[in-house]
Parts: structure tokens; sequence; C-alpha cells
């Protein structure tokens, strides 16, 4: 109601006070650094606690004196820089496979700054790899998450940083029992890394018979430009070779982007943004505008599908009116490729609402006043996102890249969420 905002009050408005947060409890410290001495192959995941509490660094410290492999949490890439021989790669959804094979052979897994949310302990490219056995040390600094998803050890409420300074500190005079197995565990992690790495360059396209039958489809037919479809890993891999050193990236809500997860790797903190547990679908846009207004030097780009995108394109205009240069990489594939990818796997490709017929995007946006760029070759996409990030750092010009692609899907969002009902009756036996 209006009569609450106007009128005068005397308010005293209290300073903000910073509260400091410390390393946590010194029994659960002992309790960690005791079973970090007695563990042979300990894992770390670095989690957005570790980001938030400018931690990097001390991870580091921590990963190098117990010789561990780092594996990201989930939509995490940011957290542990790709560069470092420790790194794995993320857990969860569309993640690292070697990261998965690694934390599976863990007898002390250490959950720094990391919720142990579900979408990253889950399943995935059918392997169950959460350690059953393991020894959990979750450190957070919100109490409530301690033990919440998976059973722990150790619980321990404290900053990221300051906690693994502490465990550092408690190692460094120690003999530890996996300082006998350094060398070899470095040699698995670097084993693992290669057949990881090797895999996503085989893997040009899905596999599955909807993927085979939609990639059939698409040979037969060419874009508005005359081109190709191209395949979704084979584009993901050629815009990570691209991508500059100091990139931001954001990535929205569907199938590509979440396929994208493999494919993203960063050496520095901030530079990943994802919409998380809620899955706002539109997000990945107006996000990389927000990321480019707070960090204008660093090139920042977006990743979307024609679905996201049709929710969040209007704010090109955002960007030419206000000049905020940014690239956004809209991924063309005319369908709603999560829903379909649920329809496909558990309603037998009975589609509903799941096809996209759109204008070009590229044009769409020179109307706009930005760039545009259409991509149909696959040599194509690096020059290209080289372009349009050259026009952002150097001319100050937002672009839309606009890459087509073909209809093939990758793993749906979550297996788990769509178990086939059991059917009791003959006449609904088929609808499973």
């Amino acid at each position: 109601p209006r009569d609450y905002f106007y009128g005068e009050i005397k308010a005293e408005i209290p300073q903000p006070r910073r509260l400091d947060r410390g390393a946590g409890g010194e029994q659960s410290l002992n309790e960690a650094a005791e079973l970090l001495a007695n563990a042979k192959f300990p894992v770390i995941i670095s989690g957005g606690g570790v980001v938030m509490a400018d931690a990097i660094d001390e991870c580091k410290a921590l990963a190098e004196r117990l010789g561990a492999p780092v594996v990201n949490s989930y939509l995490h890439n940011d957290s542990f820089p790709a560069s470092h021989p420790l790194w794995c790669g993320p857990l969860g959804y569309q993640g690292s496979k070697a990261a998965m094979k690694l934390i599976s052979r863990a007898d002390v897994v250490v959950a720094l700054g990391s919720r142990l949310g579900p979408f990253g302990t889950l399943p995935q490219h059918g392997m169950d790899y959460w350690p059953k056995s393991a020894k959990i040390i979750q450190i957070d600094a919100d109490h409530k998450m301690l033990g919440l998803v998976k059973k722990i050890s150790v619980g321990i409420c404290g900053d990221a940083k300051a906690a693994a300074i502490a465990l550092t500190e408690r190692l460094a005079e120690r003999t530890l029992a996996c300082d006998a197995s350094r060398a070899e565990r470095a040699d698995t992690i670097a084993t693992e890394k290669m057949a990881w790495e090797q895999e996503l360059d085989d893997w040009t396209h899905e596999r599955d018979p909807f993927s085979l039958d939609m990639i059939e489809e698409n040979a037969k037919e060419k874009t508005f430009n005359g081109g190709e479809y191209l395949h979704p890993r084979q584009v993901l891999r050629e815009l990570e070779k691209a991508m500059p050193q100091d990139v931001m990236v954001s990535t929205d809500i569907g199938n590509i982007n979440s396929v994208a997860n493999s494919y993203l790797r960063f050496d520095k903190p901030r530079s990943f943004f994802a919409a998380m547990s809620w899955g706002n679908c539109g997000y990945a846009f107006p996000t990389i505008i927000g990321a480019k207004v707070a960090a204008p030097h660093r090139p920042a780009v977006s990743y979307a599908g024609d679905g996201a995108w049709g929710m969040s394109l209007m704010e090109t205009m955002t960007c030419v009116r206000h000049q905020i240069p940014v690239t956004a990489v809209v991924f063309h594939n005319r369908q709603w490729g999560a829903e379909k990818k649920n329809q496909v796997d558990f309603y037998n490709r009975r589609f509903v609402a799941g096809e996209l017929d759109n204008q070009s995007f590229a044009e769409i946006a020179r109307a706009m006043g930005a760039e545009g760029i259409v991509v149909d070759k696959l040599e194509d996409v690096g020059p290209a996102l080289k372009k349009a990030i050259d026009m952002q750092m150097n001319e100050g010009k937002t672009c839309i890249i606009e890459i087509l692609c073909t209809r093939e899907l990758g793993d749906p969002f979550r297996r788990d969420a769509l178990a086939k009902p059991v059917r009791l009756l003959d006449k609904y036996k088929d609808y499973v």
C-alpha cells in the first residue's frame, strides 16, 4: 500500500559488521587430520565455498601435501585450476569420468566448501562412483549442510580457507600413509585424465538410437545458410579450444548446455556461472551481462540453447543501449532439448511441445544493433568465437554467435527423476 511508502520516521541505521569465520572446532580439525594422516587414497572435492573464501591457493597447498586428486563439485569448474596436475575435473551430471573413477577409489574424501548436493553425487556415465566405504570429512560454513546429503565421519563448521590452512599445518610435519604411494597415484591421475581427454576427442556425436536417427535426418537437410548441422560435442570441443585465458562463461538450462560441463575448464575462480539447483531457464545471458559490468577487463561469454535464448534475447538491446559488450553463443537445434530427452527416454518418443521453429538469431541481433554470426561449418566455430571476443574487447561490441546444431541429445538431466511406472492393468501396460 502506498501509505507505507510515504511519511517521515526517525531511525538509527546500524553500521554493518563483519563477522570473522574461523577454521572450525579444534576437536573436529584434529579428527580430520588424523583421518587424512592414515588415508592411503585421499581425494579432495573443491566446492563453491572455496571460490567464495578465496581459498584456491590453500586448497592447492592441502592437495599438494597429500598428493591428492582434486575434483570440482557440480557446476563449480572454476574452484580449482585446470592446469594443475592434481586437477581431475567436475563430478556429477555430464562431468569428468577421470574425476569419477578417481573418487570411487578414495578411502577418505575431503569435501572442502561443498554441500555435496545430489546433482554432484548421483550416478553418471553409467557409473555409481560415490565411494561407499570412504570416510567423509565435510567442511562448510553453514552447519546445516554438514551430513545433510551424505553420511559423514567428521563435520567441520568453518571457513574453507581457514580450515584448509589448519589441516595443512597439522599434516605438515607428519609422515602420512599416502606419502609412500605419491608417485604411483600421480601416474594414476595422469593416466585417467589422458584417457578421458581421448574419449572426449573420439566422442564426436551421441550414439543412442534417437540421436542416430536425428543425425541421419539432419544429414539430408541444409541450414538456411546452405551449410551443415553440426554435432554439439564437436562444437563444444572447438569452443573450448578457442576460449581466451581469462574468460568468464555462463551456462543456461538445456541439453547442450549440460553436455558443456565436460568441456569447460578454468584456471581462475569467479569464471563460471551456472543456474545451479533452481534450473532457471534464461539465466545465462543476463548473468554474463552482470559479470561483464563487474569485471569489464575480462572476456565474457554466455551459452544458451534456442529455447533459453528465446527467454533472454531481448537483453541484447540492454547491451547495445548501455554499451556492455558481451558474446553470446546460441546452440540452435530447433527444440527444447532437455524436455525432448525425457520424452525420448521415458515416454517412448511421444513428443509434446518440444519443437521450436525459429528465425535467424544472428539477424535478430543485427536488427537490435549488435553483431551476428551464423556458424554451420565446424572449422568456423573457433574463428567465430575469437572474432566475437575481439569485437567485444577491442571494439566494445556485443555479438551473437548462432551455431546450427543437429537434434541429437545427450543423457537426460536426472535419470533417477522419472522412474518407469509399474502398470497393473492390461489396458495401460504399454504406457511406460
